[in-house]
């Protein structure tokens, strides 16, 4: 049997900060603790059954561990040092806060509590019950302990006001690296006040700016850049500033007009300032919480048994102590299959099935064997997302993209993706035959001629022959171009005057091809149906092939059209092994008896079950 990597790993859980700010997404630590002492309770110890093999529990935990330990453990420890703050200040979040917290947000929206409940659950997804024990309350409880923190001004909110409903002045900036150009270019300016616009085009370094001339969006009062704002309210209409610095960088601004402030009722100031206030409120709150937990990680003494060997054995089913109080192993554990474990458990019962296979085909390979196929997969999926210098694929830089820079993960990527598609194409690879009829139709799609027409599309068969019959009235190009511009409903004909990609054969369009090359130059196509739409062409020529001899390419479409087929066999050979086995996934509450199952209960009792 071809040999999994799981067989053979070597790489443990790296180690992970436990101090980062994840708040929001955590476990609820206090229910995590009720889940944690119902662990004492039995459990379902068979968490699947694959046509009769067994996956335990404890494989299920050991992926997830695997793959989720830290980040559950991270969670779990956050969620323990908001729990402990709120008891200590006597903070209390109930579920009528939660639910009163999702519908204040629904409403905002517009929405039913319903709606956006479900919404937040598709998006993230999680269920109801995760949603609002985990995100939820970590967010309140947070929120609840920053509130002393949050106090808004009269100062601030008139402040506000000003920036939103005060005077504005639209100005040009000429950004560049130096004073000496600051002011040469100034100067050449005040020579020629119409040319700044182009000045900037020129030489500005702010390539935002420099492509509308210079031109900003109208400057406001409030805006956070006082220097900024200083000068741009001293220029008066067409008035150039002196050269001032902006970081780094020289600035010359210019005065184009002044926006005067606009005039509001008492009534819309008052509800301006409500509004105002609220939202000054909500963003100090968030500061206020992110400091908040931030120091509470900072005072608290956090030890991380699970990542270091010699604690673990003196601390046994410790995952780490928070100031003194331990996380235990086991609820990490089972917290990790509650957050991940339908996802950890389908993977397993996929490479199950991969594996079984393998062995009833007799498809066996030793450790280097698998590693040599695995080492060539990566390097073919390399090539394929373009990751090739000097021809040689760049595999490091593609793991790196496929991990995101995370080394402890690329055994991840090779269990989860690589290994699963060596099984198959082992599989499967004794059934891909390449055949003289194979190349050539390859050649022909890939390097013969192609068609170049023009095409008008249509919805609905009437509309198709009414204008073909005024396309055929007028049989010239440029009319043609013209109908498909008025007329087309597919963005690409309309907008480029019926021009569309050249027509090839072999491209799954059996009807839009023998339309195509049964025309000459010149010739108008009759109406044809293409899906739910119709169409007709204006035939403009053929191109010219830039390869002719098959035999000048014949190695690359061999092993592309073997690729192509292999991949075909390797998708017909997954769906038909899900669809053959027997499946029980207790996680899930789902089972299917397997076409080969239903197949033998038939044989056995005489075709009698239906």
């Amino acid at each position: 049997m071809l040999a999994s990597p799981a067989h053979t790993r070597s790489a443990l859980l790296t180690l992970a900060s436990v101090v980062a700010i994840c708040v929001l997404g955590a476990p609820g630590f206090a229910d995590a603790q009720q889940r944690n002492e119902a662990t004492q309770s039995p459990r379902v110890q068979t968490l699947a059954v694959v046509n009769g093999s067994s996956i335990s529990r404890q494989e299920v935990a050991n992926e997830c561990m695997r793959r989720f330990g830290n980040e559950v453990l991270e969670s779990l420890i956050n969620k323990m040092l908001v729990f402990d703050e709120c008891q200590r200040l006597g903070v209390t979040i109930t579920e009528k806060d939660v639910n009163d917290d999702l519908s204040a947000k629904a409403k905002q929206l517009g929405w039913t509590t319903e709606r956006y409940v479900k919404f937040l659950c598709e998006e993230k997804g999680i269920s109801v019950d995760r949603l609002k024990r985990d995100i939820l309350w970590s967010e309140l409880a947070l929120r609840r302990l920053a509130e002393s923190q949050t106090q808004v001004s009269p100062q601030e909110v008139s402040e506000r006001l000003e920036f939103e409903f005060g005077p504005k002045v639209q100005v040009r900036q000429l950004v560049v690296a130096s004073r000496t150009e600051a002011e040469q270019l100034r100067t050449a300016a005040e020579a020629d006040p119409a040319s700044f616009e182009k000045i900037c085009k020129q030489h500005s370094i702010d390539r935002n700016s420099a492509s509308l001339g210079g031109l900003l969006p109208p400057v406001r009062l409030n805006s956070g850049f006082p220097e900024f704002e200083n000068m741009a309210f001293s220029l008066e209409p067409g008035q150039l500033s002196p050269p001032f610095p902006v970081e780094d960088q020289f600035v010359v601004m210019k005065c184009i007009r002044k926006i005067p402030a606009e005039e509001l009722a008492e009534g819309d100031i008052s509800t301006a300032s409500e509004r105002i206030k609220s939202e000054i409120a909500r963003e100090k709150l968030r500061g206020a919480a992110l400091k908040m937990f931030e120091r509470m990680q900072a005072n608290a003494k956090i030890v991380n048994v699970m990542n270091d060997p010699q604690l673990r054995r003196q601390n046994p089913g410790v995952a780490a102590t928070v100031n003194g109080k331990p996380v235990q192993l086991k609820m990490v554990s089972e917290e990790s299959i509650v957050r991940f474990g339908k996802k950890m458990l389908a993977v397993l019962i996929r490479n199950r099935l991969l594996e079984q296979s393998l062995q009833a085909a007799g498809k066996t390979l030793d450790e280097e064997q698998t590693r040599q196929l695995i080492d060539e997969e990566i390097a073919r999926v390399a090539v394929e997302r373009g990751f090739v210098a000097q021809g040689q694929p760049q595999v490091q830089p593609f793991l790196e993209f496929m991990t995101r820079n995370d080394a402890s993960k690329v055994e991840f990527y090779i269990e989860d993706e690589v290994w699963p598609s060596i099984a198959l194409q082992e599989l499967v690879r004794d059934n891909v035959e390449v055949t003289e009829e194979d190349i050539q139709k390859s050649f022909d799609a890939n390097y013969g001629p192609r068609v170049e027409v023009r095409a008008i599309m249509f919805s609905d068969h009437r509309s198709a022959s009414n204008i073909w019959k005024m396309a055929t009235a007028n049989p010239t190009e440029e009319f043609f171009g013209q109908l498909a511009n008025q007329y087309s409903i597919e963005p690409m004909s309309k907008n480029n005057f019926g021009h569309i990609p050249p027509v090839q054969k072999y491209s799954g369009r059996p009807t839009l091809e023998q339309e195509a090359f049964s025309l000459q130059p010149g010739e108008i196509s009759k109406v044809i149906q293409l899906g739910d739409y119709w169409t007709f062409l204006y035939c403009r020529g053929r191109t010219q092939p830039k390869v002719t001899d098959i035999e000048d390419v014949r190695e690359y479409i061999l092993r592309d059209v073997r690729t192509r087929k292999l991949f075909v066999e390797m998708e017909f050979a997954r769906q038909k092994i899900f669809k053959e086995s027997q499946i029980d996934n207790y996680l899930t509450g789902t089972s299917q008896p397997g076409e080969a199952y239903i197949r033998q209960t038939r044989e056995s009792d005489g075709g009698r079950t239906q």
